[in-house]
């Protein structure tokens, strides 16, 4: 009986140009992963922190505690862009000094903090009507792109210099820092585009990680790459059970709540594996939510 099936979570910056996708293809092809996936899209213009899972850790990206996220960020005014960044058609508007707007920008990001309604941008992975908007944006057709609750948890300006705001911004998952731009310039009656984009840090994991990988282009297959333990990214409680419990857990079956010190949802390990999730279930027992054998 063996419960490690080579899942793991990989923490790695991402190189500018490259999708996000591009990431999860060069760990899976040197590294022979069936699956790789990834917790939150990073734009290709964008450099930064990405949290990879491998394998059976792919089923868990809806328990990781790691959905804040923070950015240091470039804003420059004066321009439009089909993508709102610097990726896309861009275009000069006008010419403009930042730093004859301070108490402008100060306000528009000081009012700007807790649970905000966005709209996404039209080129973006979000899905209406079964389709990617940016599906809908690179064939011209028009779609109605609902709002979306996110929150700006804080942000702090850096930087006010030229026609160009540098800012640092923790935000929650599924937040699009080109709309908080393109929003910004509105506020200051002109246009914005973003300029630069860094993620550094997702929930707790920054680029002082011990286990970072940093050399992305260089990978190959007798590259040494190091995991993360899952306790940095999952903090929900868990328990350690022996073999003896591993065909009881690959089968789905149910738990005895004995086994569980707390009546929550709680990761089962083997090994040091994760093996399952489980939830209570009736009076006297706890039932796999997701198993990953």
């Amino acid at each position: 009986m063996k419960s490690n099936n080579n899942s793991d979570f990989y923490l790695l910056d991402k190189p500018r140009s490259w999708t996000s996708q591009d990431l999860c293809t060069k760990l899976k092809k040197n590294f022979y992963f069936k699956k790789v996936g990834h917790s939150g899209t990073l734009d290709p213009n964008a450099t930064g922190l990405m949290l990879l899972a491998t394998n059976g850790y792919t089923k868990l990206f809806d328990y990781i505690n790691q959905n804040n996220k923070t950015y240091k960020a470039s804003a420059l005014l004066g321009y439009t862009s089909s993508t709102l960044d610097i990726d896309g058609d861009v275009k000069k508007i006008e010419d403009i000094r930042a730093i004859d707007k301070v108490n402008e920008i100060k306000f528009y990001f000081e009012n700007n903090l807790g649970e905000i309604e966005q709209t996404p941008p039209k080129y973006s992975a979000i899905k209406v009507d079964g389709k990617r908007l940016y599906n809908y944006a690179r064939k011209n057709q028009t779609v109605d792109i609902p709002t979306r609750k996110v929150v700006i948890h804080n942000s702090k300006i850096l930087e006010i210099k030229e026609n160009k705001i540098i800012f640092d911004i923790t935000v929650s998952k599924g937040t699009y820092i080109r709309t908080f731009v393109e929003d910004l310039g509105k506020h200051l009656n002109t246009t914005a585009i973003l300029e630069g984009l860094i993620r550094t840090k997702i929930g707790t994991l920054d680029f002082n990680n011990k286990n970072l990988i940093s050399n992305v282009e260089k990978l190959n297959s007798d590259s040494k790459i190091t995991p993360l333990s899952w306790s940095e990214v999952i903090e929900i409680p868990n328990i350690s059970l022996d073999e003896s419990y591993f065909e009881t857990i690959k089968n789905g079956n149910l738990l005895s709540n004995k086994l569980f010190p707390v009546s929550k949802e709680t990761v089962v390990t083997i090994n040091n594996d994760i093996v399952a999730i489980y939830e209570p279930f009736r009076d006297n027992k706890y039932k796999p939510t997701k198993v990953i054998l």
